[in-house]
């Protein structure tokens, strides 16, 4: 028993140097803790996993026809966004994106406001964000649909620099209206088709941003 109690206190006794070397000073507590403001803007890369879809299409008086479909294969695409953001404090950033992605219909331009909250004080934080706004499909000929996407990630402040790497997953949803294929002689003209492209997917992303 005094052999047990003298390995109990002598591992206290190492532990203790141990522990005081983890504990950070003041001055090095405050080296990483943030202090947003003003303008901030950034680049980012992502991969999508469009993983449902909806089609939908209207031919003049008629009933719409829908089709709902989980693609047999994963359809991937990828996406290069641009962003400008202005903190509104420590925590909250609000601010517009766009870039390009492609994806099996085509190129899209999404064009969307973003909002961004910061959790905690520390440089090194997770974060969550919500983006609303439109896109442009170029196939034959621009076509405007619509954007909302979700997601968080973590951010990463890189040592005595002014960059940050944000590590994101995320989901989005596109509203696509692209123009209908009509081969062959109809009774109808092809201004009378309404048919819109709904896409789900999945996405996992990073960015840079200064």
């Amino acid at each position: 028993m005094k052999r047990l109690i003298t390995l109990i206190l002598l591992a206290a006794f190492i532990a203790q140097p141990a522990d005081a070397r983890r504990r950070e000073t003041p001055e090095e507590a405050a080296k990483k803790m943030r202090s947003y403001s003003g303008w901030e803007i950034g680049a980012s890369g992502r991969v999508n996993f469009i993983f449902y879809e909806l089609q939908r299409m209207k031919i003049a008086s008629e009933d719409p026809v829908s089709a709902y479909r989980i693609p047999k294969k994963q359809l991937v695409g990828g996406q290069i966004t641009f962003n400008a953001g202005r903190f509104l404090d420590n925590h909250w950033k609000i601010g517009i994106e766009t870039g390009i992605q492609i994806q099996y219909n085509g190129p899209v331009v999404p064009i969307y406001a973003t909002a961004h909250y910061y959790y905690g004080k520390r440089k090194n934080c997770l974060f969550n964000y919500l983006n609303a706004g439109t896109n442009i499909l170029f196939e034959h000929g621009p076509r405007m649909g619509g954007t909302f996407g979700a997601g968080g990630g973590y951010r990463l402040r890189v040592k005595d620099s002014d960059m940050n790497i944000d590590l994101m997953i995320g989901y989005q949803l596109s509203m696509l209206s692209p123009r209908p294929v009509v081969n062959g002689n109809f009774a109808f003209d092809r201004k009378d088709i309404s048919y819109k492209a709904l896409n789900q997917m999945a996405y996992f992303g990073i960015g840079v941003t200064f």
